[in-house]
């Protein structure tokens, strides 16, 4: 997965995902592991943002719906990963180290 990081019209950083291309699996197939990676980095994402608004809030039922939020997410994540690592373990392990590159840079950015 290639990655780049994109500025909004707004000036805050826009993460852009490029999937892995595989040239060599059919449409339907190359469709699910996009669908997949994108269902990965999505839940990742939103996950981080959850968490980072735990951190923030002081009220407690906003705490406990974030705590279901964070555990929907990694159940997703988690799920797809299960999925995609059927497709082709060193391209999963190849996607997440991408993704947590773009985390780090994009989260940073966002909590400077």
């Amino acid at each position: 997965m290639a990655k780049k990081i994109e500025q909004m019209e707004s000036g805050q950083p826009s993460l852009k995902i490029v999937p892995i291309t595989l040239d060599h699996m059919p449409d339907a197939q190359q469709k699910t592991i996009v669908e997949l990676q994108l269902t990965m980095a999505t839940s990742s994402i939103n996950h981080e943002y959850a968490s980072i608004e735990f951190g923030g809030t002081p009220d407690r039922q906003r705490q406990e719906e974030l705590l279901a939020y964070m555990h929907d997410c990694r159940t997703k994540y988690l799920e797809a990963r299960e999925v995609l690592e059927r497709f082709d373990p060193s391209a999963v392990a190849n996607f997440e180290q991408d993704l947590m590159k773009q985390k780090l840079e994009t989260m940073t950015e966002y909590n400077a």
